[in-house]
């Protein structure tokens, strides 16, 4: 079997018989079969994955459980109540709502080749969904921005690595804080 890491040196030699105007056919098949597999097996790494079990998880990082349809249905349902953060939050989103009316009746699209999944991941419903080492997401964590300003003195703790901006306020308004919020915002002017 050929593995998604063929060695460089097979890929040159690949390469160079290719380019041999004295190649013969066989040559050039095999290089043919060679591509073909590897692009099959690239192909399948990214279409084969599944969340990590959310038990190998960081303590605090989202868990993600793939969404599984009822049995011969397409139908999207809402996900069970075991996974979800706030059953009664749920229950009370779907009062009155019938059977296969509760959640959207989406798909998931393909994000960078890459199909993304239905799973439940703490939510009333299913949301499409791939790690980020499946669909390479640049979180722009690095990045410096002079409009970024630090929280607001009274933040409550949990606004940890929060990113505020400068309030601009229209005539009226001054820049002040709101019980609750992470950053200031423009309230009415004493």
């Amino acid at each position: 079997a050929i593995s998604a890491q063929a060695p460089p040196r097979y890929l040159a030699q690949i390469a160079n018989e290719a380019q041999d105007s004295t190649a013969v056919p066989a040559k050039m098949a095999r290089a043919a079969v060679f591509l073909a597999m590897f692009v099959g097996v690239a192909e399948g790494l990214k279409a084969g994955w599944t969340p990590e079990p959310c038990e190998e998880l960081e303590p605090g990082a989202p868990c993600a459980k793939l969404y599984e349809h009822p049995q011969g249905s397409t139908t999207v349902m809402p996900c069970p109540t075991e996974s979800v953060s706030s059953a009664d939050g749920c229950t009370a989103l779907f009062a009155g709502k019938a059977d296969g009316t509760q959640c959207p009746q989406i798909t998931c699209p393909k994000a960078l080749g890459v199909t993304m999944k239905l799973v439940c991941a703490g939510g009333c419903c299913p949301t499409c969904w791939a790690p980020d080492h499946v669909v390479n997401l640049d979180r722009h964590t690095a990045l410096e921005n002079p409009a970024v300003v630090p929280p607001a003195a009274q933040a409550p703790t949990s606004c940890g690595g929060v990113r505020c901006f400068e309030p601009m306020c229209a005539e009226g308004f001054v820049k002040g804080h709101q019980q609750g919020d992470c950053c200031y915002s423009c309230i009415t002017g004493r």
